[in-house]
């Protein structure tokens, strides 16, 4: 009759060696999670942002949206010419689709900028009889701005956070995303 071996006998080095994580992999969990709470942080400070300057129908944010739409603009160019060097067509595909949530950031930003510019300066660009017969517009064209711009900030964290998964997956793992 053969003998039994023991079914649970603890062997603490296999323990260890077999269930916890490297060296690197715990430090790139405590990197991830570190941008995990900053860029949490930054997402909701700039949704206030967007918010309390471009909800406001008075506050010209014209510079601040030529700002980012060539902020956006250089990103998205970036990406393509990146993604266009690549020899990885997976990759290269990822990349350009965060190119393209980027160069559709820079679109919504010029589109709600010159919604902004229109409600600003109604005065100016038509008459005050026009402007008192299609009065109801500008609350409407105030809300499509707003709208443009969270589009605009949403997909542009969508785009920046893939990108920055797949730096961090090169550079720590070295692997692809």
């Amino acid at each position: 009759m053969p003998i039994k071996k023991q079914p649970h006998r603890l062997e603490p080095h296999r323990l260890f060696r077999n269930n916890y994580l490297t060296g690197m992999q715990i430090f790139y969990t405590a990197l991830k999670v570190f941008f995990a709470i900053i860029l949490l942080f930054v997402f909701f400070a700039g949704g206030i942002f967007i918010i309390s300057t471009f909800g406001k129908s008075t506050f010209d944010t014209t510079s601040m949206t030529n700002a980012g739409f060539a902020i956006f603009a250089g990103c998205a160019s970036v990406c393509f010419s990146w993604g266009r060097n690549l020899e990885d067509r997976n990759l290269e595909n990822k990349i350009n689709i965060y190119g393209e949530g980027l160069f559709l950031s820079a679109l919504c930003f010029v589109i709600a900028s010159l919604l902004k510019y229109i409600l600003i300066n109604r005065a100016s660009l038509m008459s005050q009889d026009l402007i008192n017969k299609f009065s109801f517009i500008f609350p409407v064209l105030n809300i499509i701005g707003a709208i443009m711009f969270l589009l605009a900030y949403l997909t542009a964290w969508g785009a920046i956070i893939g990108i920055l998964r797949i730096l961090f997956r090169n550079a720590f793992l070295g692997r692809h995303a």
